[in-house]
């Protein structure tokens, strides 16, 4: 079972570290006040949606979104997808209460933050497992958003988030094959996204792939569960990678389809007849 969300809400919101704390800071209130200016080109939502948080005379905003049917699945498993969008709001907001704080006591112009946070439903919605993505993107005030994924696969029958360990019964033998079919296909995808054949499969490994994945066993916890194109059986893993993980922030997010024919072999006895090997991978569309 997955003790912990190997999504580090730090490393996104707290940019900037003030000397006062949040817990000292004045209360946060809800407002109607307009949001803030944002540059045009910071890939947020429309900044009429959300809500305004104001904090003395500088606001922050936020639009959280969660899964349409949230409160038709399992309790315990709604109460962890919103306990999850809370933990990266209560982050973002301590964050931006200590930026606000050093540019006063620094002299510099404070810029409103955004955040934005949207769960979606992306894997089969009938059977065993059930699997969500949360998408994460703060503004600091800095040239480009942060932007970050979560992932959270569940248990019907147990009442459990799993992890990879789970999933497969030899989690070593599992992370080779993974590790093989990912960076393939990921040598693949950059070199199309870059639109440069002339960079050799070796040297796409050095400019980042080799360190992403050399003793990282966090990385491949970064899925979530597919369902099939026609079918809601489980038919592979979709990898997440958010920028700076397998290429610089300009390339954007890499999101890999890996079908269950590549790993099958390899899952534990509970979850062996559970993929359907011969459906195609929907990629991660949310249910409808």
């Amino acid at each position: 079972m997955k003790q912990a969300s190997v999504f580090l809400m730090g490393a996104i919101f707290l940019v900037a570290c003030g000397a006062e704390r949040a817990d000292q800071s004045e209360n946060v209130r809800v407002s109607q006040l307009p949001r803030p200016e944002q540059p045009a080109s910071n890939g947020f939502a429309d900044p009429n949606s959300g809500i305004a948080i104001v904090s003395g005379t500088e606001a922050a905003s936020i639009d959280i979104r969660l899964p349409a049917r949230i409160d038709e699945i399992d309790p315990e498993l709604a109460a962890l997808i919103r306990q999850r969008a809370a933990d990266g709001q209560e982050a973002f907001l301590a964050a931006a209460q200590n930026d606000r704080a050093d540019a006063e006591n620094e002299g510099y112009a404070f810029r409103p933050h955004s955040l934005t946070v949207s769960w979606d439903e992306v894997g089969p919605r009938e059977g065993t497992l059930r699997s969500f993505l949360g998408s994460y993107a703060a503004y600091a005030g800095g040239a480009h958003p942060n932007f970050q994924f979560d992932v959270l696969n569940w248990d019907e029958g147990l009442g459990e988030e799993i992890s990879f360990e789970d999933l497969f019964e030899d989690d070593v033998a599992a992370r080779s094959v993974m590790a093989d079919a990912l960076q393939a296909a990921l040598i693949a995808a950059k070199r199309e996204r870059m639109n440069d054949q002339s960079l050799s499969d070796e040297q796409l490994m050095d400019s980042w792939l080799r360190a992403a994945f050399d003793n990282n066993e966090a990385i491949f916890e970064n899925f979530t569960i597919a369902r099939g194109m026609d079918s809601e059986a489980p038919a592979g893993l979709i990898y997440h990678f958010q920028p700076y993980t397998v290429g610089a922030y300009a390339e954007g997010p890499y999101e890999i389809a890996v079908p269950a024919s590549v790993f099958v072999d390899e899952l534990a006895p509970r979850y062996g007849d559970l993929f359907d090997t011969d459906a195609e991978v929907l990629e991660s569309a949310p249910a409808p």
